[in-house]
């Protein structure tokens, strides 16, 4: 539906307005998702580019086919994403296109070869780049050549000032701007988004007709003429020669540095705009890089790091097979992998088809039952063990835990949590302020939240993974453990762990202890082992001696459902519930997944079962997101060696009466 919204807000009715006024030249970037999508649900479209592209309105633009960011994916699949877009205008246009629109604008140098070596003639990115490296707004109405081992690449810089006055002020202003350069090029690629789905933008646009009197007043404008790229390129020389630094947009900056640094950056430039003295300053400010998302989110570095791990073995040994290099290049879409003023990272369904396009590549290719592997570069080895039905990543120098459990015949990563964080945006409350007549950008929308969501706002102090063990007291609450106010009295949770592999399972140790007023020495001794079709975890923990004290033991998973019923003790509910009551087994049924679950353990034991989410920045003000549900197995430490035995047994949902499976 998400799709169907766009066409017709914005896409449909954008190209329907441009198609009536054949002198009006304009570039267009369509990503391939969008492609496959238009030839399914929407051909028509296709016909009305196809007239445009044959009488030269449309410049086509590519990019990677499926919308990675470029500098984020190995060279041999940058270059064949690229190929692939570019063979498929040629086909369905008979267009050879030459310019590439920069996904998210992230430049690295490192791509320049892989753009020539692709055809590309030019690329277009922010001029906030160029205005890194000392030029000013003035230098930048035109185009400058890069080179990389002297081949060289043209660069286009987008006018920022343009980005904020196209569609969002009356066209008058922004014809002011466009004359007040005259003879030069002013330059404007944007998101096509902007013309009918951000918000009130449709209206604003269509209905208020902002769009027809644009395109009417360029077009009868003598000193204002519309040109494409490339044509640009063949009349009029390079400004000059430039090297980029690595940068995207001002924004993503802001966005990809660490939480309290970016609140810091945010502070600094709200003083220098209070004093006037941002513009003056603005070159030397640059917060952090694209690739930052991948230390401040680990679950996006998990993600990230599976891909190039695929990639290198699709690439070696799998390269003919084209279903998963297909499979590879899609789960390669950037819009999962990070966050910003979009949902990304915090939205499931995105984590989702990352991770189903990463498993349908991989439940083809042969693995070895164990493996030990740095798969996350973090410089320290990674357990994975694999079934024919399962895939379980243990990382022992992070509290021995479980950060994938893939059931591979639904394509589904059951680890696919996301942990609470402190983001920037979470200081205060903004407030917008809507000035003279146009509408707000969505960088200007107000963040208000109510008290359900404001509950909510809670961070955890470890990664949301499973397989932790924890030592608690022994009255702890529910909504202790749910909203973060208990005292943690072990040191097991996020500490390294010895290991080693014995037979089929991987044994892990740490030797540390319980923090309660005096140190009490304990060991924890930890059994994982991975079976067709089920997980069994055997803890041990054990202390030199036992005080009857009030002390519960505890160990946590945390999986992600889509539409699951919890049964215990006869007893049901869903998920935005919590629960939590003695008993040896509880069982899931996830119909939105496909899936039944069964955790069992050998004794009676207390489960908490609760939910958590996140609050998260969107196009339309701030978001509650379910990002998975807790369940906590304890058990009262009433001897020497207390033992944790589970045993986590998954299987696909047949669609009965949830009450009689598992």
């Amino acid at each position: 539906w998400v799709l169907r919204f766009a066409y017709e807000k914005s896409y449909f009715p954008f190209l329907e307005i441009a198609r009536d006024y054949p002198e009006f030249k304009f570039a267009l970037h369509i990503t391939g998702p969008l492609w496959e999508w238009f030839e399914k649900e929407a051909p028509e479209i296709i016909d009305i580019l196809s007239l445009m592209v044959k009488r030269k309105q449309i410049e086509m633009v590519v990019s990677g086919f499926y919308e990675p960011v470029l500098a984020a994916i190995p060279e041999c699949d940058r270059i064949a994403q690229i190929k692939k877009s570019i063979n498929y205008i040629r086909k369905s246009f008979g267009y050879i296109a030459k310019g590439l629109w920069l996904t998210e604008r992230v430049w690295e140098s490192e791509i320049i070869p892989s753009l020539i070596n692709s055809g590309i003639k030019y690329v277009v990115v922010d001029d906030f780049h160029f205005i890194a490296v000392g030029k000013r707004k003035e230098e930048l109405h035109g185009y400058y050549v890069t080179e990389n081992e002297g081949r060289t690449l043209g660069i286009f810089p987008i006018d920022e000032n343009l980005r904020y006055l196209i569609p969002f002020r009356p066209v008058e202003e922004a014809l002011d701007y466009i004359k007040r350069i005259p003879g030069e090029a002013a330059i404007i690629f944007d998101d096509g988004e902007k013309f009918g789905v951000w918000p009130n933008t449709y209206e604003w646009v269509y209905e208020k007709g902002w769009l027809k009197r644009f395109i009417e007043k360029i077009l009868e404008d003598d000193d204002i003429e519309t040109v494409h790229f490339a044509d640009y390129m063949k009349f009029n020389p390079p400004l000059g020669r430039i090297y980029l630094p690595t940068a995207s947009y001002f924004e993503m900056g802001e966005w990809s540095l660490p939480q309290e640094v970016a609140l810091q950056f945010s502070q600094l430039i709200n003083d220098l705009k209070e004093r006037g003295e941002f513009d003056k300053y603005r070159q030397f400010l640059r917060g952090g890089i694209w690739r930052n998302f991948l230390v401040k989110y680990e679950e996006s570095n998990n993600m990230h790091k599976k891909m190039i791990y695929l990639s290198k073995r699709i690439n070696t040994k799998y390269s003919k097979k084209r279903k998963l290099k297909q499979a590879l290049y899609r789960a390669q879409c950037n819009d999962a992998y990070w966050h910003g003023v979009f949902g990304g990272l915090y939205l499931p369904h995105l984590r989702k088809e990352i991770y189903k396009n990463l498993l349908i590549a991989e439940s083809e290719i042969e693995e070895p039952y164990i493996e030990i592997e740095d798969i996350n570069c973090d410089g320290e080895k990674e357990v994975l063990l694999r079934s024919r039905k399962l895939k379980l990543s243990i990382i022992p120098h992070y509290g021995g835990s479980i950060f994938e459990v893939s059931f591979f015949p639904l394509l589904y990563n059951l680890q696919d949590t996301l942990t609470r964080r402190f983001e920037h945006y979470h200081k205060g409350i903004k407030v917008g302020k809507k000035e003279e007549e146009g509408i707000r950008s969505i960088h200007e929308l107000e963040k208000i939240v109510d008290e359900k969501v404001a509950k909510e706002l809670v961070y955890d102090w470890y990664l949301r993974y499973s397989g932790f063990f924890h030592v608690f007291n022994k009255d702890i609450k529910l909504d202790d453990l749910r909203y973060m106010k208990y005292r943690e009295l072990g040191d097991f949770v996020n500490t390294p762990f010895r290991y080693k592999i014995e037979g089929d399972y991987i044994v892990m140790g740490r030797e540390g202890g319980i923090y309660d007023g005096a140190f009490q020495p304990a060991k924890l001794l930890k059994r994982i082992r991975l079976f067709e079709d089920s997980i069994e975890l055997v803890y041990n923990f054990i202390v030199d001696e036992i005080k009857m004290s009030p002390y519960k033991g505890g160990l946590e998973f945390n999986f992600k459902f889509i539409d699951p019923e919890f049964i215990m003790n006869g007893k049901s509910w869903k998920k935005d519930s919590s629960m939590e009551d003695d008993a040896k087994e509880l069982k899931i049924i996830d119909k939105g997944a496909g899936f039944k679950m069964a955790l069992i353990i050998e004794r009676m034991a207390h489960f908490y079962i609760f939910p958590f989410y996140t609050i998260s920045q969107s196009e339309s003000g701030l978001d509650m997101v379910y990002q998975g549900t807790s369940i906590i197995i304890t058990k009262d430490m009433v001897s020497k060696n207390t033992e944790y035995k589970v045993r986590v047994i998954l299987s696909k949902e047949d669609r009965k009466d949830a009450r009689t499976q598992v």
